[in-house]
């Protein structure tokens, strides 16, 4: 047979087989079988929102960095639980500041160069907050500081920068007039710490007192730092004979000034900021017996919005009450994830949200922003260390 012959018998053998894979396959699809779908891709799920906390979560001001992360994981669980925004969940980030300003920067820095991270709760300390403001300014982030009191923080250009406590010009003026009139403590000696909320804290607090007509017979320094010796300031101030001590100082500090004074001899009445409304204050009971200072929450409140703030920690930590610091970054937390509703999860969106809330209830008052981003309309109460624990001043 010829090679031509072979060829054609090929060739009809492979059209045969093509006809009827084609007549089979026509057949298929005649009696309304359809070749299978491939199956749809899975919808890929929102992405988290980030909320970024910045403070002291290690160093001489891990306490107040404890208290910052617990008031902000409460706010954020609870707002998860009600659905997020629109489906998507608030996951918070941190950055320690170790309470060091050249830390606060880099924090700052690492925070805002991310931009997953829509805004910050932070700082703790003014010198720390001071120091970030430029870096979240110039990333344009809303930050918003729970407890950074010194008056230029939200300085008319830091369009980013918001307060949601009361300053140390206003915290001032209510001790003062507790020391002055309501204690009837006319002879004052003050004692402070170097820094940038120390400095404004011992300004204001002796405008005020000779104001109400005190005087302030000895006005002391001390450089930040552990382990420092404060016998000679404390000798010092004891020559000056004041029927009352302030001091202006974190609470490590404080506590160490508090022993020296014991053993030094000296008995005067001593008084102080917030910075002092912390458990860790009370580890040492019959040092800080009698200690009087301020607060804008104190747990044992009738206010509803506070009474379920207390309820509501206790059952997510299981621990002591909270105390000043939960509260304020609880609301501050909350405060950035009321304007995420309001605003939009974007850092813009956030930023103009939050300057136009007014009349949103929080733990420790009603907020409401003044044309220089401080939510300052807040009400202090006095406190007094009584057999070991935070109790209100009768």
């Amino acid at each position: 047979m010829s090679q031509f012959g072979k060829h054609t018998k090929k060739t009809g053998r492979r059209w045969f087989s093509f006809g009827l894979m084609s007549t089979i396959f026509i057949g298929i699809v005649g009696c309304g079988v359809q070749p299978q779908a491939e199956p749809a891709a899975a919808a890929k799920p929102a992405e988290d929102i980030a909320l970024a906390v910045a403070g002291p979560f290690t160093g001489d001001g891990a306490t107040y960095g404890k208290s910052f992360k617990n008031g902000a994981e409460l706010a954020v669980a609870q707002f998860n639980a009600a659905g997020g925004y629109q489906g998507r969940k608030v996951k918070l980030v941190y950055g320690d500041d170790k309470n060091d300003p050249k830390e606060a920067a880099n924090t700052a820095q690492k925070l805002a160069s991310d931009p997953a991270n829509l805004a910050v709760v932070g700082h703790w300390s003014s010198s720390a907050t001071l120091a970030a403001i430029p870096i979240y300014n110039r990333s344009q982030i809303p930050m918003i500081t729970p407890t950074g009191s010194h008056p230029d923080i939200t300085k008319k250009e830091n369009t980013w920068i918001f307060r949601s406590c009361a300053t140390t010009e206003i915290e001032t003026k209510y001790n003062s007039d507790f020391i002055v009139n309501k204690q009837g403590k006319k002879s004052i000696a003050i004692l402070y710490i170097n820094s940038d909320w120390g400095k404004s804290e011992a300004e204001f607090l002796k405008k005020h007192i000779e104001g109400l007509g005190g005087k302030v017979v000895a006005y002391e320094s001390y450089p930040p730092g552990q382990g420092i010796d404060f016998t000679a300031a404390l000798t010092k101030i004891k020559g000056t004979k004041p029927d009352g001590i302030v001091l202006a100082s974190l609470v490590n500090e404080g506590v160490l000034i508090l022993k020296q004074a014991k053993q030094l001899g000296i008995e005067t009445q001593f008084f102080g900021p917030a910075t002092f409304y912390t458990e860790e204050f009370l580890k040492d009971p019959e040092v800080v017996e009698g200690f009087y200072l301020d607060a804008l929450f104190f747990p044992e409140t009738d206010d509803p919005t506070g009474k379920k703030f207390v309820s509501d920690y206790k059952q997510q930590f299981g621990q002591a009450d909270p105390g000043f610091f939960e509260a304020l970054a609880y609301d501050s937390t909350n405060l950035i994830l009321e304007a995420i509703r309001r605003g939009g999860a974007t850092r813009s969106g956030i930023r103009d949200s939050l300057a136009g809330i007014k009349d949103f209830r929080l733990v420790t008052g009603v907020a409401a922003f003044d044309e220089n981003r401080s939510d300052t309309n807040k009400t202090y109460t006095n406190l007094v260390v009584k057999n070991g624990k935070f109790a209100l001043t009768k």
